[in-house]
């Protein structure tokens, strides 16, 4: 009976390890992700962050918006999944100013997909601050209000924050993932959504444990 237990540790150890080896050679760094130079502050210690770093005036960002969204159905308890936008795009501030005008009013799920199908899928040009405050309409937020959050001091301080951010991470380009301000997804090397997803729970269970 001892050997027999005895052998049973030995093959549950050596299938752990092999399930380890394999992960490891699964994902690899410089290939699959890079660790960042100097590693950032998240919003949520007591979770692993996801950061996405989009603009609604990207094309692949609309075009990878279904799979993020599949993916937050699914996503670990434990990952705080936080959007980003980017201003070095042409026309990205005015929208990544009503990014932070529906979290400010608390119309993320109401407005973000919406606002995507309206740029990409209808091709409206809202890609100033009338013609944003227009839009917002349609959600029951008067242009006036809009006007008011758009030009806030609580809205330009994001703005600076998001934009410095940006830069310190060295984002290439959009869309991209940080993942607990420590590792930038390589997503330009990897073959579909699904690895995409695969490298980012990868990496937020490596935080998870500890690094």
């Amino acid at each position: 009976m001892f050997r027999i237990v005895t052998a049973l540790l030995l093959s549950l150890g050596l299938a752990t390890g092999v399930a380890a080896a394999e992960d490891h050679t699964r994902f690899a760094v410089d290939t699959h992700y890079k660790i960042l130079d100097v590693p950032g502050s998240v919003d949520d210690p007591s979770k692993v962050e996801v950061r996405e770093f989009f603009s609604y005036a990207c094309p692949h960002c609309y075009s990878l918006e279904p799979s993020v969204d599949e993916w937050l159905k699914t996503k670990p308890d434990y990952i705080d999944y936080v959007r980003t936008p980017v201003l070095f795009l042409r026309n990205a501030e005015p929208l990544a100013r009503a990014y932070y005008v529906e979290e400010a009013l608390g119309l993320v799920d109401e407005i973000h997909g919406p606002l995507f199908d309206a740029i990409h899928k209808h091709r409206e040009p809202l890609f100033n601050e009338p013609a944003l405050a227009n839009f917002f309409r349609k959600y029951d937020v008067a242009p006036e209000k809009f006007n008011k959050l758009y030009g806030s001091f609580g809205v330009s301080t994001k703005i600076r924050q998001a934009d410095a951010l940006t830069k310190a991470y060295q984002i290439p380009g959009v869309p991209n993932f940080v993942v607990n301000g420590k590792y930038l997804v390589l997503r330009q090397n990897l073959k579909s959504d699904k690895e995409l997803f695969a490298v980012i729970e990868y990496l937020a269970n490596k935080e998870k444990k500890g690094g």
